[in-house]
């Protein structure tokens, strides 16, 4: 991992180098040399590129496995004692999908039309209304995601990462601990890069980090909170999140479209 980090710096290093040519080169239009090397840097661009996601991809594994179960059969596996948790043990993680307008493009089978769409009618507060209806949870009702629910075993985490739209996520149940970084942080969390399956994600372990692979981590500045059942969190675009579920819980989301906002420090981190 350390040496995909590298990569992206390398490659961070030369799309600075070419951003700085092609400026030079539209002030001195005749000349070839400039031309040339911006020529050079955009070979050499695309060459990192290639193999800084060469580089990610190396002894990467998934760090789930998607298996079909009813919900009753989740909570046997997911409510045990303490002494049956741990980081060698399984943790198990229930999720429903009420699609709504998302359904219409995911032909491969990633949401799963018609199965829980019951949730709109559960959760009305995520309803997709407009104008003088319009949720208050919900800035663009018309880019909403579906709604999605996450039931979680104690002790199960959702490595730290941003998402491109606005969040507004509801605990209905148990307690989630929350880490939150604004997009400024990108650059100390040494994120996964484009093109790798975990892109978005920081590469560090959180709940135990290699200070030696990551000097940059010990920088990063983060908000704490703990999400009791009843409370709802609003999540801007791009901002970070790792999450711990501190028992047995459940959660329910919605997301309604993104913004520009914070931009430029996404984009430092090749996003």
């Amino acid at each position: 991992m350390k040496e995909a980090m590298q990569e992206l710096e390398e490659l961070n290093e030369l799309k600075i180098q070419l951003a700085d040519a092609k400026e030079y080169q539209e002030d001195h239009e005749d000349d070839d040399e400039a031309e040339e090397e911006v020529n050079r840097l955009q070979h050499l661009v695309a060459k990192a590129k290639k193999k800084k996601n060469e580089v990610a991809l190396e002894n990467w594994q998934p760090p789930t496995e998607n298996l079909r179960m009813s919900y009753s059969e989740w909570l046997k596996h997911a409510n045990v004692t303490d002494d049956k948790l741990g980081p060698d043990n399984p943790h198990w993680y229930f999720r429903l999908i009420g699609c709504g307008a998302m359904g219409d493009h995911t032909e491969d089978g990633s949401c799963d039309k018609g199965s829980s769409e019951w949730l709109f009618d559960e959760l009305t507060f995520f309803q997709p209304r407009t104008d003088e209806e319009r949720p208050f949870y919900l800035i663009e009702p018309k880019k909403q995601k579906g709604i999605h629910c996450r039931f979680g075993m104690k002790g199960v985490i959702a490595e730290n990462h941003f998402d491109l739209s606005r969040n507004a996520i509801t605990l209905l149940g148990g307690q989630r601990r929350y880490l939150l970084g604004d997009p400024s942080q990108c650059i100390n969390m040494n994120l996964l890069p484009r093109g790798h399956p975990s892109a978005r994600h920081s590469a560090v372990d959180w709940s135990n980090p290699d200070l030696r692979d990551f000097p940059t981590f010990p920088k990063t500045h983060v908000n704490e909170i703990v999400m009791q059942p009843g409370d709802v969190l609003y999540l801007p675009t791009n901002w970070f999140h790792y999450i711990v579920s501190l028992e047995l819980n459940m959660q329910c989301n919605t997301r309604s479209g993104g913004e520009n906002i914070n931009k430029e420090y996404i984009s430092e981190c090749g996003f």
